[in-house]
């Protein structure tokens, strides 16, 4: 089989990858808010939850998923969820730049045995962390961002460009019918393997890209002057799209 059969595939992905949504927000918020390597993390989180959708959709995981409903049901009600709470807490977080203990007692208080309050916990603390690395330059609007120390810290970073990208179980119907229409019939395992590579490697150039200019001095200072505001915006658009995958009737 021609590897020029998949150009229509790779076409449409990339036109898919590039489009404004939350893995975007997230990634374009860190790097620019608080460093280049912040922004990469996020955005390997990204791209992380990208190959597990994928995968998920080449090994026929959409058709369980469409014989049972309610794990469907399940999961978009938790990826909302995810959604809201990030975005309530960029704007807690934007509005009182005092967030970091915020953060912290929210991470206390999640249930360490539970996903939910887990994933939450550990958002709360970024978004802590995230507001105090940028009022400690808040006095000029230019100092430096500060790279996030430890191993735990960069750690959450990736879980929360993962997990943000888990958010919208949509993304399985997507890539099932993306396959299903898009991929060659009868492509074998290796063409499947290289198809899937491809698009991965697709997904973390346009995000690192992302990452890397909103890191440079220009836009980083530019975030910091309008921070508040872009933030509040941000969060906005987070409630939004975690609204929209609450089911209806």
């Amino acid at each position: 089989m021609s590897w020029l059969a998949l150009l229509p595939l790779l076409g449409f992905w990339t036109l898919a990858v590039i489009s404004p949504g939350p893995d975007f927000l997230i990634t374009l918020r860190y790097s620019a808010g608080r460093s280049r390597g912040s922004g990469l993390r996020v955005a390997a989180g990204v791209v992380t939850g990208i190959a597990v959708w994928a995968l998920a959709a080449l090994f026929g995981l959409t058709v369980v998923v469409e014989r049972f409903e309610w794990l469907y049901t399940a999961t978009r009600v938790a990826g909302a969820l995810f959604l809201v709470a990030l975005g309530v807490l960029t704007i807690r977080a934007a509005r009182r730049p005092a967030a970091r203990a915020v953060g912290t007692d929210l991470t206390n208080q999640g249930d360490p045995g539970g996903r939910t309050g887990t994933a939450t916990g550990e958002m709360a603390a970024s978004e802590g962390e995230a507001s105090g690395d940028r009022s400690a330059g808040a006095a000029d609007g230019v100092t430096p961002p500060v790279e996030a120390g430890g191993t735990q810290s960069r750690w959450r970073e990736w879980r929360v460009g993962l997990l943000t990208n888990l958010a919208n179980p949509k993304a399985l119907a997507f890539f099932g019918a993306l396959f299903a229409s898009l991929l060659p019939h009868g492509a074998s395992m290796a063409v499947r393997a290289g198809t899937l590579a491809t698009m991965l490697v697709i997904a973390f150039t346009w995000f690192g890209c992302v990452a890397l200019l909103s890191a440079t001095p220009v836009i980083a200072r530019s975030y910091r002057r309008a921070r508040r505001k872009l933030d509040i915006v941000t969060g906005a658009l987070f409630i939004g799209m975690g609204s929209l995958l609450i089911p209806r009737g």
